[in-house]
């Protein structure tokens, strides 16, 4: 599959919100259009990373990268989200690469976080090289453990 990269717009921010509020984050913690829209919104106008990957003019997912977010030195991914119509067929895959091309010079390895219930994201990230290095419990709902994950440099970027 092929996609176009760009530079998330404000434009952009509903669309890209509806496609975290119908995840299996979204869905678990509650997330709403309004809410998500407004956080997008919000990182832009403070000058984030924010970029989505088009398919036939469309915007078929977003990822927001945060160069020195993980403890300051390395590369973190905040956010990624594929819209559900397109799951599967390599958007995720793209965004992923694109950021850590983006962030390829910049610190250390790279690293996310996954809710322990994200069975199918833990899994995509690990086919791309991401390992698992610590779980934080109850860090962003209670009940529910973040898992920290982290790609080391020298794995082959976007694999």
């Amino acid at each position: 599959m092929s996609a176009a990269i760009r530079a998330m717009e404000r434009a952009d921010a509903p669309t890209c919100a509806r496609m975290v509020v119908d995840s299996a984050v979204g869905l678990r913690y509650g997330f709403t259009a309004e809410r998500m829209t407004k956080t997008l919104s919000d990182a832009l106008y403070e000058g984030g990373d924010l970029f989505v990957a088009e398919k036939d003019g469309l915007v078929a997912g977003f990822a927001w990268a945060d160069p020195k977010g993980a403890f300051s030195t390395a590369p973190y991914l905040r956010l990624i989200a594929v819209d559900p119509a397109v799951r599967g067929g390599g958007i995720g895959a793209i965004l992923l690469g694109e950021f850590e091309r983006r962030t390829s010079a910049v610190g250390r390895d790279w690293c996310l976080l996954v809710s322990d219930f994200n069975e199918s994201a833990i899994a995509f990230y690990v086919r791309h090289g991401y390992v698992r290095r610590g779980s934080l419990p109850d860090f962003a709902r209670p009940g529910v453990a973040e898992i920290l994950m982290v790609k080391p440099r020298g794995v082959p970027l976007g694999s």
